[in-house]
């Protein structure tokens, strides 16, 4: 349709019936298939491009908020352009180097730094009313938005060091982890590992939902500041416009903010995993489903939109994007930043009653993840309106 003139006719609901068969009475308020596959196509046609041909002399786009692709012819640096005969047009992604893909794993402040680069991936929005209204909460109170990024403890394996802080133990690493190290770099004869604990590294479930965020609040034309919770303490947030990214496995901000919600993730005892649960209640709970070799295939994500009190001038908002896994988080991200799924919840607040957004209010994401722990789609499950 895009070549033959037709773009303007492509809707989610034409893709529906026509591409994917459903019956002429599909809505897709209810259906979210086509922004799935759509979804699933911009992170394919990404990875095509990025791994298996990156210097196509044609791309194929597909931008966000839109069902029509893009073709995107490159030139050569050498060749001369002419305007009359070719047209290029701008490519607006970011392909960061491969020595800084590495480099972002390493803290928490490198990371903040190579999510804000991801951005130049996305292709730039136009914010549409339902975008500005589920972020006015936040815009709309400073030019300036805090993201505050939490990250989990974890086990840093390196070639043993002779000297090591006081203040930083060191375990040695058992044998089963040599041959593992030694696929990624080389081991002398004789070295020695070992295992540090550390709490810098950004898992990249959420680095590409700091991505999303960081994607509409440009298009929202808002200020951003990237701290690490380390260095951020709740303390330090107060008054403050914020985005949290962390759950409370692992983010003491996030235990605090939810440790009253009505949905939360903590530790189930009776199937011995953390899962996502509603205080109170008796049986309502999510929990993550694996695959056969262990593997996660279906996790849950948490947005969860709260005041944040206690400022001088007026309560300013915080949300807070958690999950089971950095899956789950990366979905709450996309389901927030996305202007079609914050429409369908729009609607669903007005069939409730209500006449704008609620003052704070929690929605439960579905999420399907893929073997390596990449976001393959996700789906609105359920939400709670908190304050109205």
């Amino acid at each position: 349709m895009e070549i033959s003139g037709r773009a303007a006719e492509l809707t989610e609901y034409l893709i529906g019936v026509k591409a994917l068969g459903r019956s002429p009475d599909y809505s897709p308020l209810e259906d979210s298939s086509v922004r799935t596959r759509a979804y699933e196509l911009r992170q394919r046609l990404n990875r095509f491009y990025s791994a298996e041909d990156p210097n196509a002399k044609v791309r194929i786009d597909l931008p966000k908020g839109s069902y029509a692709p893009e073709f995107i012819v490159s030139v050569p640096a050498s060749a001369p352009v002419v305007p009359t005969v070719v047209e290029q047009r701008p490519q607006r992604r970011f392909h960061l180097p491969a020595g800084w893909l590495g480099g972002f794993l390493a803290g928490a402040a490198v990371a903040s730094l190579a999510a804000f680069l991801l951005v130049g991936r996305q292709e730039s929005r136009s914010a549409g009313p339902a975008l500005k209204q589920a972020w006015a909460a936040l815009v709309s109170r400073d030019h300036e938005v805090v993201i505050c990024v939490a990250t989990p403890l974890h086990l840093q394996v390196t070639q043993y060091l002779a000297t090591v802080p006081e203040d930083r133990p060191s375990f040695a690493a058992p044998p089963e982890l040599y041959p593992l190290f030694s696929r990624y770099r080389d081991l002398p004869k004789g070295a020695r590992l070992q295992m540090e604990p550390v709490q810098k590294a950004v898992p990249m479930g959420n680095v590409e939902g700091i991505a999303e965020v960081l994607t509409t609040l440009q298009a929202l034309h808002a200020r951003t500041r990237i701290l690490p919770e380390t260095t951020s303490p709740l303390s330090a947030l107060r008054g403050k416009s914020t985005v949290l990214f962390g759950s409370t496995w692992y983010s003491r901000t996030a235990s605090t903010l939810l440790e009253k919600t009505p949905w939360t993730l903590r530790w189930d005892e009776a199937t011995r995993q953390v899962g996502l649960v509603k205080q109170g209640t008796e049986g309502r709970k999510f929990l993550p489903r694996h695959g056969p070799r262990g593997e996660y295939q279906e996790v849950f994500g948490l947005v969860s939109v709260l005041p944040n009190q206690h400022s001088t001038d007026g309560d300013r908002t915080i949300v807070v994007f958690s999950g089971l896994t950095s899956v789950g988080t990366h979905g709450a991200a996309a389901f927030f930043t996305s202007g079609a799924d914050l429409r369908a919840l729009a609607e669903r607040f007005r069939a409730e009653g209500l006449k704008g957004w609620p003052r704070a209010f929690q929605v439960v994401v579905r999420c399907r993840s893929s073997e390596d722990a990449q976001l393959l789609s996700y789906a609105y499950e359920t939400h709670e309106v908190l304050i109205r």
